[in-house]
């Protein structure tokens, strides 16, 4: 399972205890029913692993990750939170491929999802909508799911098919500033 997007490893096969309390005439747009944060759900995640994402320019592009790896802050995923920086994101981490399942609920945030398969490429990459039930899966068996605000991958040009590289400490990977007002020098 996974977070305010809920991965199911098979589709319902482990189901949250609030679930059995719900109606199954429920419908899928009634937000104004969505549970409201207890305590520190809404906090960042400590572990944070620095991805850097080969777009279809052949530019690398980082995005620095949460790390959802316990059952826990899988299901709590992104739920609950009011923003997320620009720049950042999380990462679920599996032990095994399997085909995953998201939805948004408790979600206030517009995101974007992507799948990567055990090779580190980019398996699908789909929107998701706030509030939203409908649930987003996998097209193949992957090993991660990486969220982001939604349109981040397209406006960095990073599509299906494009490769990733995994920084377990984020200061492995530099990133690299270019400053407009630096000259290059000719070395002699």
């Amino acid at each position: 399972m996974a977070t305010a997007v809920f991965a199911f490893a098979p589709l319902w096969a482990q189901r949250p205890d609030t679930w059995g309390s719900e109606k199954s005439s429920e419908s899928k747009n009634e937000s104004s029913e969505q549970a409201t944060p207890a305590g520190d759900l809404g906090k960042p995640l400590d572990e944070i692993w620095r991805i850097v994402f080969r777009n279809s320019k052949g530019e690398d592009v980082v995005l620095d990750c949460e790390v959802a790896r316990t059952e826990k802050d899988k299901e709590r995923g992104l739920m609950f939170r009011k923003n997320l920086a620009k720049n950042r994101g999380m990462i679920f981490v599996y032990n095994r491929p399997e085909e995953m399942n998201f939805w948004m609920r408790n979600t206030v945030l517009p995101l974007s999802i992507a799948y990567v398969h055990e090779k580190l490429f980019i398996a699908s990459i789909h929107d998701m909508k706030p509030l939203d039930l409908d649930i987003v899966s996998s097209d193949i068996p992957v090993l991660y799911a990486i969220e982001a605000n939604q349109g981040w991958f397209k406006n960095n040009a990073i599509h299906s098919g494009n490769r990733i590289t995994i920084y377990k400490k984020p200061d492995d990977f530099k990133i690299e500033r270019k400053n407009k007002y630096r000259k290059e020098l000719k070395v002699p």
